[in-house]
């Protein structure tokens, strides 16, 4: 983490590492604002992108866990402005494979991430495409923010109330996750790190990032936290104490695809890969070898947080800079890696 400090690919950053429920490494480098010179430490607040999705999955299962929807609910029971012949499931959102293209990568997205959206306004510019999919629901795999833009949405009317507010009385609260919040632009934020990007994939140096209004990103990518809290997200999760044993299965077991099979990426060298993915995590392994792992990046800032099921280590690792190569998460887990195969010798 230090190297991209002092080379300048990173402003700064923070690491934690829990085992069996311990936090047993925590470290801030670099900074968390350039401008004061203000240090980053294992308590600044980073947004963290869509790391956010698997927060909105769980709050998702949990309603259904109060009996005010079920996740094989079509879409358009919730979402009037939804086609209503359309067959989309909130299970195609969690696990994109509803087909919905990603509004992010629309054209002039940067502009509209400049401008307050209510709930309604985001639905309807996620709908407001000539054609609402890619390929039929279920019968592929493509990963989409404008998912869990529409599930946010399902979730504000299923609660009848803000997704903010169920998430911190459902969730963030009860598990003590002080520096957790479904973020917004305008709040005054103890410890909150600055977003960077760098100012040219030449030049080393640093600007302020462009701002984004966090209704836009929403239960896709809008939420802010800390390394220790996400670690204490990360722990009550796979231990079951944020939803019910099923609802956890549900939530991490790879989805298959209509015709019963995996469902397939292709390549940067044009082969395929199969796709693991729950709702709002990625997986590996099964058993004692399993794996929980997702990233996160909205300008500014890149996130990951992942854990090794049988040995019981989770590890966060935030950065207040957009994504690059040079950022070392994969080093990073690498290390972490390899402790715990020297433990277990």
């Amino acid at each position: 983490m230090q190297a991209p400090v002092t080379s300048g690919w990173t402003a700064g950053g923070a690491v934690a590492v829990m085992r069996r429920g311990e936090v047993v490494f925590a470290r801030g480098y670099g900074f968390a604002n350039l401008e004061t010179g203000t240090p980053a430490t294992p308590d600044t607040v980073f947004q963290i992108g869509s790391l956010t999705k698997q927060f909105t999955a769980a709050a998702m299962l949990l309603l259904q866990e109060d009996g005010k929807l079920a996740i094989d609910d079509r879409v358009s029971k919730f979402i009037g402005e939804f086609p209503a012949s359309d067959p989309t499931t909130i299970r195609q959102l969690l696990t994109h494979t509803s087909g919905i293209a990603d509004y992010v990568g629309r054209p002039g997205f940067p502009r509209e991430t400049r401008l307050p959206h209510s709930t309604d306004e985001l639905v309807a510019y996620v709908l407001d495409v000539p054609t609402l999919h890619t390929f039929a629901p279920g019968t592929n795999w493509q990963y989409s923010s404008s998912n869990y833009a529409l599930a946010g949405a399902i979730i504000e009317r299923a609660s009848g109330e803000p997704l903010e507010r169920f998430m911190t009385t459902r969730l963030f609260g009860p598990l003590g996750m002080n520096s957790t919040a479904l973020d917004r632009s305008a709040d005054v934020v103890p410890g909150r790190a600055s977003g960077y990007d760098r100012m040219t994939a030449e030049q080393i140096g640093w600007i302020n990032t462009n701002p984004v209004d966090m209704s836009v990103p929403f239960a896709a990518g809008a939420m802010r936290s800390s390394v220790g809290d996400l670690l204490t997200w990360s722990h009550a999760l796979t231990h079951e104490k944020v939803l019910h044993p099923e609802s956890y299965r549900e939530m991490t077991t790879s989805v298959r695809l209509a015709d019963g099979s995996l469902p397939t990426q292709l390549t940067k060298n044009g082969t395929r890969r199969p796709v693991h993915y729950g709702m709002g995590v990625f997986l590996a392994g099964e058993g004692k070898k399993a794996e929980i792992s997702h990233g996160g990046a909205i300008d500014g800032f890149t996130a990951s947080l992942f854990s090794l099921i049988g040995p019981d280590v989770s590890v966060a690792t935030l950065v207040n800079t957009s994504p690059s190569n040079h950022l070392p998460f994969k080093e990073v887990e690498g290390i972490v890696r390899g402790e715990v195969e020297r433990s277990r010798e």
